[in-house]
């Protein structure tokens, strides 16, 4: 009664996949990644806000004269330089993070595949068992007719 070949498929080792990435990232790397994280939080948008309104009340209050443009003017160009700084670092680590969601994706996939045919191994022996359960059961039943027939 051979039922079904054993298992054979090749096994998937699961990986820690974020030390595997993080072995991966350069000084450089790291850097952009830790600025990107720290810049894409509320508490950037508070600070640069706050900065922002810093400068304007102190050019009002304390500059010794009426509210001038220029300073307003001068303020609105160093966002746009801390913009223009800040735009390819966060590329860059979006860049970095995107790479790593493409490993963690390709790591997920390898362990359903292997998922998946371990449990398409086990659905084609519980079928062959059920197949084989039928046979001896109807056997065992042609076994008790023939002996009642007697």
């Amino acid at each position: 009664m051979a039922l079904l070949e054993p298992h054979k498929h090749p096994r998937h080792e699961p990986q820690d996949i974020n030390a595997k990435h993080k072995s991966t990232l350069s000084t450089q790397d790291r850097t952009a990644l830790a600025l990107t994280t720290g810049i894409g939080t509320m508490y950037a948008v508070y600070f640069f806000a706050a900065f922002m309104m810093g400068w304007m009340l102190w050019q009002t209050y304390f500059s010794h004269k009426a509210f001038d443009p220029f300073p307003f003017a001068f303020l609105l160009f160093l966002g746009n330089i801390v913009q223009l700084l800040l735009m390819p670092l966060i590329m860059v680590g979006q860049n970095i993070q995107g790479r790593h969601a493409e490993i963690r994706a390709e790591e997920e996939y390898n362990t359903t595949m292997t998922s998946y045919k371990d449990i398409e191994h086990i659905l084609k022996r519980l079928d062959a068992q059920d197949h084989e359960l039928l046979k001896q059961t109807n056997l065992l039943e042609d076994l008790v007719r023939a002996q009642s027939n007697k």
